[in-house]
C-alpha cells in the first residue's frame, strides 16, 4: 500500500497535501504528473498503484452517496465511507476537491460553483454526522489546487446565486471587480469555507493548498486555460488530476 512506502512525512511523486495533515486519514492532491487524457486510463493507474478506490460519475450537483467497495459511483459530487481498505477519489480541472477526515469516516467531494450552489458540501458535512454520529467539529476539511480567485471570470449576478444561500451571509464580499464591464471574480474557496463555517465546521480544522490550476500551466490540469488555449489555437494536452483519500484504520489513527 502507499504508505507502507511513503510515511506521513513524505508525499507520493507528483502529489501535494494540505498545510496540514489531515487526522484520522491519508489524503494527497493530484497534479497532472500522473495524469492521461483519458480520465479512465489515469484512475486505472491510480488503482493499480495505491489499490481498491472509489471514484464518481460527476455531474456538477448535490447527490452524496455512501460507499462500501471499489468502483465508479453513478450520477454524484460527493462519496463517504469508513472503510479503511478503500481509497476515494476526486477528479477535478478546476472546480475544488475536498478531502474531509473524521474519527469515524471520510469523504470526497467534486465542488464547481454549480454544485456549491447547489449545496454538495452542507450535505456532505450532514450525510457524515447522520451517517456515522459525528458532530460538525469533528470534520477536518482540506480544500485543493483549483481556480484562483484572479482568474474566476463570472457575470456580476452570480452574487445573487449565494447569497443568503447555505448560511452565507454578504456574499458580495466573495467578488471582486472583473476587467471587463458586467464580469466579476469569484472566490469560490471562500465561500465553500463560508458554507463549512455555517455548518458547525471550526475554522482551524479548515486547511487550504491555495494552489491555482490555471495559473500553474506545468503542475494543473486547467479546463478554462485549456478552453482559451483553444481559442487561441495554442491547446496543449488536457486531463483532469485526481485527489485521493484513505481513512485509517482506528488502531493507527490512534497511534
Amino acid at each position: 500500500m502507499l504508505y507502507a512506502q511513503h510515511p506521513l512525512s513524505e508525499i507520493p511523486a507528483g502529489f501535494l497535501t494540505a498545510n496540514a495533515p489531515l487526522p484520522y486519514a491519508r489524503h494527497i492532491f493530484g497534479t497532472r504528473e500522473n495524469t492521461h487524457t483519458d480520465s479512465a486510463e489515469t484512475i486505472r493507474g491510480l488503482v493499480e498503484r495505491f489499490g481498491a478506490m472509489a471514484w464518481m460519475q460527476q455531474v456538477h450537483g448535490a447527490r452524496v452517496v455512501q460507499v462500501a467497495g471499489s468502483g465508479q459511483v453513478p450520477e454524484c459530487d460527493a462519496i463517504i465511507t469508513d472503510n479503511p481498505n478503500l481509497w476515494l477519489a476526486v477528479k477535478t480541472a478546476d472546480c475544488v476537491p475536498i478531502l474531509i477526515s473524521s474519527p469515524h469516516a471520510v469523504a470526497a467531494v467534486h465542488a464547481g460553483w454549480r454544485s456549491a450552489e447547489a449545496g454538495i458540501l452542507p450535505n456532505t458535512i450532514a450525510a457524515l454526522c447522520a451517517t456515522f454520529h459525528l458532530a460538525p467539529d469533528d470534520l477536518h476539511l482540506a480544500f485543493g489546487p483549483c481556480l484562483s480567485q484572479a482568474n474566476f471570470e463570472v457575470e456580476t449576478d452570480f452574487v445573487r446565486k449565494f447569497d443568503g444561500q447555505h448560511g452565507v451571509r454578504e456574499a458580495r464580499r466573495f467578488f471582486s471587480p472583473g476587467a471587463t464591464p458586467g464580469k466579476a471574480l469569484l472566490d469560490l474557496p471562500g465561500i465553500l469555507t463560508a458554507q463549512a463555517k455555517a455548518a458547525g465546521c471550526l475554522d482551524i480544522h479548515l486547511h487550504h493548498v491555495n494552489r491555482c490550476t490555471y495559473a500553474e500551466p506545468a503542475v494543473f490540469n486547467s479546463y478554462r486555460r485549456h478552453t482559451h488555449e483553444m481559442q487561441r489555437g495554442t491547446a496543449s494536452r488536457y486531463a483532469v488530476q485526481v485527489s485521493l483519500i484513505r481513512r485509517l484504520p482506528p488502531a493507527a489513527a490512534a497511534g
